[in-house]
């Protein structure tokens, strides 16, 4: 639109856009937009849809046993799992629909045992066993022609899984309002096991020794980012009076149908072959030294490859001594270079996990007398060293193309939606880049000293058999873990260190020459000018270096157990368990971050042992119950045991169940609702002050949860400073109390086949299980309880047939 000279443009006649001026994909997009439900002005809501949820899942498995001779049996079995879980459909029979998208997961499992008597005091076991776990994430466009919306050929063909592309609006529809969610991708993690062991009865003792074989691996691909392979994002900066000031008419719609984008953004990424490998002997022997004391002991040794990837796409971690090749063009030394798998001796698999994992385990029953028993035992055993549900990603396995969308701001557009990536789309460029790989920007990567994590369990109790078929215990359990992974996704190595706080902000904040400055090069490096914190970063020519699996954790747990078991007699037998614990670690994910919000970041990346607290998953008190009673009646029992077998379908084979469980709340999560040290000079998370006050508050249960915590118990700790608040506090968010209740009816047909109703209730007394408190100290919901962390009551029936 022609402007004046104070930058104003000259709307269009009556405020229409000429037809010459719409473009053709503008207007092609915005033809897919759901139809109004009713009657609205300009700007207001004038369409109400209701979600569809079609969710549905199924299962089956299959089981064969052979008996091959008379010493050899044989079985196999197959599961399939299927499931569709989709979003919701707000534009029905659109493909520009928001948020609908599905994923379609499977389970293939295959198992394969044999067990073979080579003598009377001989037992050997083999098997195999190959499990999938496709997960085909997509929306409702999959496979959408884009040449429907007028993008060019080469544009259409560019993209390897289409889909409508994302559309987010910034005035009148907030969010992406069109097309794809983030949800357009395909992995599939598979493993492979062997296992084989031999056990053998020698006089007093009973040996076993094996092998045991693992690969798992994960393959997959992320064809869209998060977002979409094509994505665009609509303002009124091109439309209203003036571009450099807000207000003043303007509409994303009408942008839209103009074709002028605020943001562009084209994805192209790299399929990920990626592997973990497994290996381990063992050998046990249960010595019966006398009638009265039995002995275990046992060795295992194990190793455990990190992830390695088929085409070493791989990041394998960063060299904080090398100098960067920036260096010879700079003429100053520049600090840090990635790692890339097999490139310039670097190895071709994350971490340094060690081949000398060795698991000594002893254990001991002692009878006191007919009717006590005392038990111990104490080993070392070895953690799986990576978790991952989806391929980790490296840096150069995935492009962006953000074309610039003005240089003038905003006044003139340089790019059209009818050809919006003039120059085409910038492709993964996986290692070609070498040790330039990440300069001038963060980078997430493995800890290349992580060797694996180990963990020392010890137990002590004692077993009294009473009268009724009851026995009851009081244990003592506990362990100490090192070298544990840490719950926090990431530590940033390429934190300000403490000892430049004393500097001050002003000082940290000021601007100077950056002497890494490349001409055209992408963040840090591309800028002439940075903060002095920026230079005085261990790494000042990378932004915030995040290692990820690291094994800087470690924790502690001691309990008390006490149980109670009745063996079944008379149709009835129960336990029940109560468990006195402590947890403690210095960093904690998991089962606990569903239920206990809040950052799981170090203040002080320099000093993670501060971060040693109550795990956030460190529940005090845990009461269990479970029980199950057959009905007396029918056949064969103590009423109506003459019955008919009419009468007796009627009245025998009832079994009620039972099972509850009650538990104390998880620790509260403390932080800072605005991290005042930034990214610089802090960690991930900065904490609060302790003004000495109680941070609990007063009231009955449904009081508290609008105010759970006493805002008054802390003070916002000032920038350059952490705040003296531990991890966790020892205030307890709400507990737990949950009761599952089930009808079974069984079903003698004939003597071989068999049917069983189920009627269970999950759940059954609809009590609610509240999530801890935010956590975030500033934030406007400080301390309110505002979320659950279960379901309503569930009913379900079902049938089993048994033949």
């Amino acid at each position: 639109m022609p402007r004046d000279a104070n930058g104003n443009r000259t709307p269009f006649a009556n405020n229409i856009i000429p037809p010459s001026r719409i473009d053709k994909v503008g207007l092609a997009i915005a033809s897919y937009f759901g139809q109004p439900t009713r009657s609205a002005p300009f700007g207001g809501i004038n369409v109400n849809y209701s979600g569809i949820l079609p969710s549905k899942a199924g299962q089956g498995t299959v089981k064969l046993d052979h008996r091959i001779t008379n010493w050899w049996n044989a079985n196999l079995s197959f599961l399939r799992y299927h499931s569709n879980e989709p979003g919701e459909n707000w534009f029905p029979n659109s493909p520009g629909t928001p948020e609908n998208w599905v994923l379609d997961r499977r389970v293939d499992a295959t198992q394969v045992n044999n067990t073979l008597i080579l003598n009377p005091t001989t037992v050997a076991t083999v098997r195999y066993g190959f499990n999938r776990f496709p997960n085909d994430s997509y929306t409702r466009s999959l496979g959408f022609n884009l040449a429907l919306l007028g993008f060019p050929s080469s544009l259409v063909s560019a993209i390897p899984r289409p889909t409508f592309p994302a559309v987010n609006f910034h005035n009148y529809y907030p969010g992406d309002a069109m097309g794809a969610a983030g949800n357009n991708a395909y992995y599939t993690p598979y493993s492979r096991s062997f296992g084989a062991a031999v056990s053998k009865f020698i006089g007093r003792h009973s040996l076993k020794v094996g092998v045991d074989w693992r690969s798992i691996s994960d393959d997959g691909i992320d064809y869209d980012g998060g977002r979409a392979s094509l994505a665009f994002d609509f303002n009124d900066q091109f439309t209203r009076k003036n571009a450099a000031v807000a207000g003043g008419g303007g509409s994303d719609i009408a942008s839209l149908l103009l074709g002028y984008p605020a943001v562009a953004t084209g994805f192209q990424s790299t399929k990920i072959f990626e592997n973990v490998r497994y290996e381990g002997v063992f050998i046990q022997d249960d010595i019966r030294i006398n009638p009265r004391l039995t002995l275990n002991v046992g060795l295992r040794w194990e190793h455990e490859t990190g992830l390695t990837e088929r085409n070493a796409n791989l990041i394998v971690g960063f060299d904080p001594n090398a100098l960067n090749s920036l260096s010879a063009r700079l003429g100053i030394p520049v600090k840090g270079a990635v790692e890339f798998a097999g490139k310039n001796g670097y190895p071709n698999q994350t971490g340094n996990y060690t081949y000398n994992k060795m698991s000594p385990r002893f254990g001991l029953a002692y009878q006191l007398n007919q009717k006590t028993i005392i038990r111990g035992g104490w080993g070392i055993f070895w953690a799986p060293s990576l978790s991952f549900s989806a391929p980790y990603t490296p840096e150069g396995a995935t492009a962006t193309t953000t074309p610039n969308p003005s240089s003038d701001g905003f006044n003139t557009p340089l790019i059209q939606l009818s050809n919006p990536f003039p120059g085409g789309l910038v492709k993964p460029v996986g290692t070609a880049n070498g040790d330039a790989t990440g300069l001038g920007i963060g980078l997430t990567i493995f800890d290349r000293n992580a060797k694996g994590t180990y963990i020392q369990q010890f137990s002590f109790d004692i077993q009294r058999e009473l009268p009724a078929n009851i026995a009851v215990s009081a244990a003592y359990v506990g362990s100490r873990t090192y070298r544990l992974m840490l719950g926090t996704p990431d530590i940033n190595i390429n934190q300000l260190d403490p000892k430049y706080f004393s500097l001050g902000t002003a000082a940290l904040s000021q601007s100077v020459t950056n002497p890494y400055y490349v001409p055209g090069g992408p963040g840090i490096i591309g800028s002439a000018k940075v903060t002095q914190a920026q230079l005085l970063r261990p790494f000042p020519a990378f932004g915030n270096l995040n290692i990820r699996y690291s094994d800087q954790n470690k924790a502690q747990y001691d309990s008390l157990v006490l149980k109670a078991q009745k063996r079944l007699s008379q149709g009835l037998t129960f336990l029940t368990a109560y468990t006195f614990s402590k947890n403690f670690d210095r960093s904690s994910g998991g089962t606990g971050s569903d239920v206990n919000r809040g950052s799981q970041g170090p203040q002080n990346a320099y000093n993670l042992p501060a971060e040693w607290a109550p795990s956030i998953v460190d529940a005090t008190h845990r009461l269990s119950f479970t029980a199950s009673y057959e009905l007396p009646f029918g056949r064969n029992k103590r009423f109506l045991g003459n019955a008919n077998r009419f009468a007796d379908l009627a009245v025998g084979g009832w079994i009620l169940n039972f099972v509850n469980v009650d538990s104390s709340g998880y620790p509260v999560i403390l932080t800072q609702n605005s991290n005042n040290n930034g990214s610089y000079f802090g960690g991930a998370s900065q904490r609060p002050n302790a003004t000495g006050a109680s941070p609990a508050t007063s009231g009955d249960f449904g009081q508290r949860l609008a105010g759970w915590i006493n805002p008054a118990a802390f003070s916002t700790a000032p920038a350059l400073t952490y705040g003296n608040v531990a991890r966790t506090i020892p205030l307890k968010g709400p507990g737990m109390a949950n009761w599952d209740i089930s009808i079974f009816k069984n079903f003698v047909i004939y003597e071989r086949f068999r049917a069983q109703f189920r009627a269970e209730g999950l759940n059954a007394f609809n009590t609610p299980y509240f999530r801890s408190p935010n956590g975030a100290f500033g934030s406007s919901s400080f301390g309110q309880v505002n979320s659950q962390g279960n379901f309503p009551r569930f009913i379900q029936l079902a049938l089993r047939l048994y033949f």
